[in-house]
């Protein structure tokens, strides 16, 4: 564990801060994100655009459209975590930034609603339509066409990518989503895993906060195995794209992750399964505070690349 997650853990520890499983909606919002504490400023981009697309009932659903200096060869559509509870394009507006510089590509980052006023589905379907709107409209809000659709979330936001990408791939869609990348995401719903055993205190995200988050997404336990809310109960994955999947060593949702990244290969999908050990959940927002999450974000870096030249193959 490098020495600035060490002493992280300690700031944390001496701050007692009121646990999330111990707050209301309202409260846990209140409070910084890590993105604010640890990220630092976002970089320029050549164009920053808020607007709204439609989504279900006619929601308008805001995101932010992030273009980089050179005509981007890909989109990245983004979907923030935070436990489907709190978080917002706001919140990682340094990180979407910065991956449009580092990679050339241009980003959607989406505003999804958020539990518990808008529980499950509507998250999910926020996605969806942030998806489909992309792949029918991002080339004439660009100015140029693309050439990769990715979707990449964290934690809950990959949760809600991976079930967006495999359901929007399974339709007659104007155009695939190429590659997911999944950082530390939500994908089942057992809290008695061996990581949920190991670091159940004490590393940032504790299973009762995980189980509180589940109780605002989802509150009825007995509805937790529907496929489009815990995507490793899926029987059936080959339809999904292919997948970088960044598990944190020090995290409860670490085993879920990469059982997920295997049953993505026992699906026939190309899979990445990456454990970045020493690193705690949450580890995107702290690329530029700790060696190790920086190396993390080179992996995504080094994926975006590799999916941008197979589309030239």
């Amino acid at each position: 564990m490098d020495a600035e997650i060490t002493a992280l853990l300690q700031k944390v520890k001496d701050a007692k801060r009121t646990p999330f499983w111990q707050s209301t909606p309202a409260q846990a919002r209140e409070g910084p994100m890590l993105m604010d504490l640890l990220f630092g400023a976002a970089p320029d981009v050549a164009r920053v655009e808020d607007f709204s697309i439609t989504s279900s009932d006619g929601h308008a659903l805001p995101v932010r459209l992030y273009v980089p200096q050179k005509q981007p060869r890909g989109l990245i559509v983004y979907f923030h975590g935070g436990g489907w509870v709190i978080g917002s394009v706001a919140a990682y507006h340094p990180l979407t930034a910065t991956l449009a510089v580092r990679t050339g590509c241009a980003v959607l980052s989406v505003d999804y609603r958020l539990a518990p006023e808008h529980p499950f589905p509507l998250p999910l379907e926020d996605a969806i339509s942030a998806l489909k709107w992309s792949a029918e409209h991002a080339d004439a809000r660009l100015g140029s066409s693309f050439e990769r659709l990715i979707v990449m979330g964290d934690s809950a936001g990959g949760n809600l990518a991976t079930v967006a990408a495999r359901l929007h791939n399974g339709t007659v869609a104007a155009r695939p989503v190429d590659l997911q990348i999944l950082a530390y995401p939500v994908t089942a719903h057992d809290f008695s895993t061996e990581s949920y055993e190991s670091f159940a205190e004490d590393h940032l995200l504790t299973r009762r906060d995980m189980m509180w988050f589940w109780d605002q997404y989802l509150p009825d336990p007995a509805k937790r195995d529907d496929p489009l809310a815990s995507p490793l109960a899926t029987p059936d994955l080959a339809g999904s794209p292919a997948a970088l999947i960044l598990s944190a060593g020090c995290d409860p949702l670490r085993d879920e992750g990469e059982a997920y990244g295997r049953r993505l290969l026992e699906s026939g999908v190309y899979a990445d399964i990456v454990r970045c050990d020493g690193l705690l959940h949450g580890f995107l927002s702290m690329i530029n505070y700790a060696p190790s999450a920086s190396q993390a974000f080179d992996r995504i870096l080094a994926a975006v690349k590799q999916s941008l030249t197979d589309s030239s193959t």
